[in-house]
């Protein structure tokens, strides 16, 4: 079951931070590779489980926090005798550059797409009082909505990246200096023009600098190329869709909302991402809703 606790809106509709609750029951899951473009802090509530990740399996117990940057893959790949309740905070990196970079510069542009080698995604739950803290209180200030509420939400978040920072080792800090073209902008024309035709000239005209050094700088900035950036926004895209409840979509419906010119494509890269066909996925009732 899943419950939605709260999220603050891009114009545009697509939300730029988002917390929602999930229970399982006990049960032996697919391993999928999941990933998307948005920071993940998950919380364990109660109940057991294991995390899979490309590098590791993580026992999933009470109190744990989970940490994932974007494009991270993980799964929740089995649930406990007892099920498993966790609440999942999402936000997309351009929250952290607007309200985090301002703050700290350039050399935190990446804090979302990098960690340090010795961080692992799980923090256990006697080391993770102050990050369950905030997500706590975010969930608190959702609930509630008094006045001023995204300011407060914008707080703990600042809390949480400081003590990921301070205590647990999640990156060293280094990073790009004096990035000279608006990557948020880019962002954003991405999104509103997910389903058409995008090129690195474009792209690099809304930026401003030549097509060579928009690309450089982008890789830089996210870890990974513009084509995989803008095939993963895709797929997630692609992803929500296929969970909706209006089935009259096609798999060509949804390959041409999502920028794909044909299902051939479209099956292609969905499964080189998820490890299954969009039909698969559609049918599965046992993967988790991200």
């Amino acid at each position: 079951m899943t419950q939605a606790i709260g999220e603050l809106i891009l114009q545009g509709g697509n939300p730029l931070l988002k917390m929602w609750s999930i229970d399982v029951d006990s049960q032996t899951r697919p391993y999928v590779k999941h990933s998307h473009t948005r920071f993940e802090i998950t919380v364990v509530n109660h109940g057991s489980g294991e995390y899979t990740t490309e590098n590791a399996v993580y026992p999933m117990e009470s109190g744990d926090v989970f940490v994932f940057s974007s494009n991270e893959i993980h799964c929740i790949t089995k649930t406990g005798p007892e099920g498993l309740s966790i609440t999942n905070l999402h936000f997309e990196p351009r929250y952290l550059n607007q309200e985090f970079s301002e703050s700290y510069g350039d050399s935190y542009l990446n804090f979302c797409f990098y960690h340090s080698e010795e961080f692992e995604n799980r923090i256990p739950a006697d080391k993770a009082q102050s990050l369950r803290h905030h997500h706590t209180m975010i969930k608190k200030e959702f609930l509630n909505n008094d006045e001023q509420y995204p300011l407060a939400i914008q707080a703990h978040m600042h809390l949480m990246l400081i003590d990921l920072l301070r205590n647990h080792h999640y990156r060293n800090v280094s990073g790009l200096q004096n990035t000279v073209f608006d990557i948020l902008s880019v962002y954003d024309y991405i999104d509103e023009h997910l389903c058409e035709t995008l090129t690195l000239s474009s792209l690099a005209d809304v930026a401003g600098v030549s097509p060579n050094y928009f690309s450089h700088v982008f890789k830089q900035l996210n870890g990974i190329t513009l084509w995989e950036y803008i095939t993963a926004k895709r797929i997630e895209k692609a992803s929500r869709l296929l969970r909706s409840k209006d089935h009259s979509y096609t798999m060509l419906d949804i390959a041409l909302q999502c920028g794909f010119n044909n299902t051939v494509n479209f099956n292609k890269a969905f499964k080189k991402q998820k490890g299954l066909t969009p039909s698969e996925f559609r049918r599965n009732p046992k993967l988790l809703s991200h």
